[in-house]
């Protein structure tokens, strides 16, 4: 999506509470579909020493293209490049079944680019079919290869090369030059593709040069600390089919197809179902799946992800063994529907995972362009009429924490920031302060004769355990506050298009290092399908933003971010409500994963920005999922079942302290 690099997940909003029954389920199958990993016969080293960085270096280099153009033989002698990095995957890891999954909404596009691509199943998408030129190692945050071997960056810090390897292919067999950057910069700069994030993004660095087959460079045409980020993280595709469609052929014939890609998986025309499903389909090609940066890692032969339009009804399809994995959003269902007969005898297994995943940020936006709420008065008012310590008390039973910053629980949160606690009184003031205290024979606030109302947008039918009280203090102060619930592909589109009063979200974070352009820079808020939905513009943000893209100290990045995080609580065009500081799954016993259950920086949906999560470092475990069979048989059984908490990541952290500040090269 847009956000925070500026990859931002538009995520479903919190949904919390629901009765949901507690079957005791069947078993699904191991493998449900594909080809049923068997076990492993022998030990496994752990060694990273044992696995090479670049397995047979070079075996498919153009023989015509000499060492020193980044052919075979090249030796590296004055690049830089990382063979040094720990293990991401396990490689006690075995390939093979099915990972099923569940997703909301079809989305109304599945291109990668162009206007309404940035949702939560595009970026997943997007994570497992396309690759960059470098990847960040997801403990460490220091640069590793990936297309490329190896980097250099002049002494000027704006130019940049970087050399392709020879045996990178993609999907369909052709090999990865570096025609393919410079094709690639110009698909994310085409206006015709109609997306100004891409096309402001990449326009920071002038057109590629292809010195070789092998070896691209890269200038920035002015110094920033996120140049050489932009450049090596850019999703290449390929040259030979762009050469001949622009970004108006891409949104007119690329729908609901996908260029072909670099990474270890496809997505097929016969694995898009429309309105059901899309399938992500294991290649048994990929060019890398012997390189240390991917052991272990990448073991589903698909993951199908089925359009489920009511989550009650994806929790009993979860119960049932219709899908393996749960992510639970609802602390009612967490406290008090999964400690029934299949988790207490670990066939069902239930965890809260801790690590440096940032927070996402849910909210209710404003539209600010939008009388009355351009008036901040207002704002804040609807703000301290939201009573979230009494929800969160009561209704998600202390599961979650107030969000008081847009960067909440990170080094960037503003500590000074307002806590904005319940708070009648002064809001009635603020109220009146903007001409609403005068009142109509229905007891509602008045202005000029015209009663007090707002329309609020939202698409999970779940969120109204929270609504539907806010809606009632509200109308307490005098305040109507019509719901609207449409489905969730209406709900997007219309947020995109800043057609809404109030509509209720939530960003998940596409990167650690944040970038707020996107989303708070005036250049953003007159234009569609940008993530500044509440049209909000401001010319202290503006300055900061420009100087956060030009510092390179880290610690004076993280002061103007907080200034930044400063002056946008206090214009309310958001209100915040309230975070996770854990990630709650549940799945079936048959799977097994590396130590932490995510990756340090990944979450369940493991999407692309981020580290790797469930698609990317789980496999089914044959003789975990034969234990599990039959215990389902027997109800006498009991497995083994990990601690509920899984605190692995934090644990390390206070020997490994992560600096959430910027990319390391080295």
């Amino acid at each position: 999506m847009k956000n925070k690099r500026n990859l931002l997940v538009l995520i479903s909003c919190l949904a919390l509470a629901i009765t949901a029954g507690c079957g005791r389920g069947s078993a699904p199958e191991s493998g449900s579909g594909g080809t049923t990993p068997a076990a492993r016969s022998g030990p496994v080293s752990m060694n990273k020493a044992d696995y090479p960085v670049f397995p047979d270096a070079d075996s498919g280099a153009d023989p015509s293209v000499p060492a020193e153009e980044g052919g075979k033989g090249f030796t590296g002698i004055g690049w830089e490049t990382n063979t040094d990095f720990d293990l991401i995957g396990d490689p006690r890891a075995l390939k093979g079944g099915v990972l099923r999954d569940w997703v909301l909404s079809f989305p109304g596009t599945l291109r990668m680019a162009g206007p309404e691509w940035n949702t939560s199943v595009n970026y997943s998408i997007s994570s497992m079919v396309y690759e960059n030129l470098l990847s960040l190692h997801p403990t460490t945050l220091h640069y590793m290869p990936s297309i490329a071997t190896h980097w250099q960056i002049a002494p000027d810090k704006l130019t940049f090369r970087f050399r392709i390897n020879p045996n990178a292919r993609f999907s369909d067999g052709a090999p990865v030059t570096s025609e393919d950057v410079v094709a690639s910069w110009l698909f994310h700069t085409d206006k015709t593709l109609q997306d100004l994030y891409f096309y402001t993004q990449y326009n920071k660095l002038e057109k590629p040069v292809a010195e070789s087959k092998y070896i691209v460079r890269m200038k920035a045409k002015e110094s920033g600390w996120r140049n050489f980020e932009f450049a090596s993280t850019m999703r290449i595709f390929p040259a030979h089919i762009l050469k001949t469609v622009d970004g108006a052929a891409y949104l007119r014939d690329y729908n609901f197809k996908l260029l072909p890609g670099t990474g270890p998986y496809v997505v097929n025309e016969s694995g898009i179902q429309k309105g059901k499903s899309v399938t992500i389909s294991r290649r048994k090609d990929y060019w890398a799946e012997t390189y240390r940066a991917n052991v272990g890692s990448y073991n589903f032969d698909s993951i199908q992800l089925s359009v489920v339009r009511d989550e009650n009804l994806a929790f009993e399809m979860f119960k049932k063994g219709d899908l393996d994995t749960f992510v639970v959003n609802r602390a009612k269902v967490w406290v008090e529907e999964l400690n029934y007969d299949n988790f207490q005898r670990g066939v069902l297994i239930k965890r809260e995972i801790f690590n440096s995943y940032p927070a996402v940020l849910s909210y209710m936006a404003f539209n600010t362009r939008r009388a009355p709420w351009d008036d901040v008065r207002l704002r804040k008012a609807m703000a301290l009429l939201l009573n979230r310590e009494l929800m969160i008390q009561k209704l998600f039973y202390n599961k979650y924490l107030p969000t008081n910053s847009f960067f909440p629980g990170t080094p960037y949160e503003n500590p000074n920031n307002a806590k904005n606690p319940y708070n009648p009184t002064e809001a009635f003031k603020l109220l009146a302060e903007a001409g609403w205290k005068d009142r109509d024979s229905q007891g509602r606030l008045t202005k000029n004769g015209r009663p007090l109302q707002v329309e609020l947008m939202y698409s999970n039918q779940q969120s109204e355990t929270y609504l539907t009280p806010y809606q009632e203090d509200l109308r307490k102060a005098g305040i109507t506050l019509n719901l609207r619930l449409v489905n969730p592909e209406t709900r997007f589109k219309l947020m995109m298009q800043r057609q809404f009063e109030m509509v209720l979200g939530a960003w998940g974070a596409g990167s650690v290092f944040p970038d707020p352009r996107p989303e708070y820079h005036s250049s953003t808020a007159d234009i569609e399908n940008t993530n500044n939905i509440s049209r909000f513009k401001d010319k202290r943000i503006d300055e900061i933003c420009d100087k956060y893209d030009a510092e390179s100290d880290p610690g004076r990045r993280a002061a103007l971010l907080q200034e930044l995080d400063g002056i946008l609580t206090s214009q309310y065009q958001y209100i915040l409500t309230w975070y996770s500081p854990a990630e709650r799954i549940a799945y079936w016993n048959k799977f097994g994963m590396p130590k932490g259950t995510f990756s340090s920086v990944g979450n369940a949906e493991g999407s692309l920005g981020l580290g790797p999560g469930i698609p990317q470092l789980w496999w089914i475990d044959p003789e975990q999922s034969q234990r599990m069979q039959r215990a389902m048989r027997d109800s006498s059984i009991k497995l083994e079942a990990p601690p509920v908490e899984d605190r692995y990541w934090q644990e390390y952290a206070k020997d490994h302290p992560l600096v959430q500040v910027q990319p390391k090269t080295q």
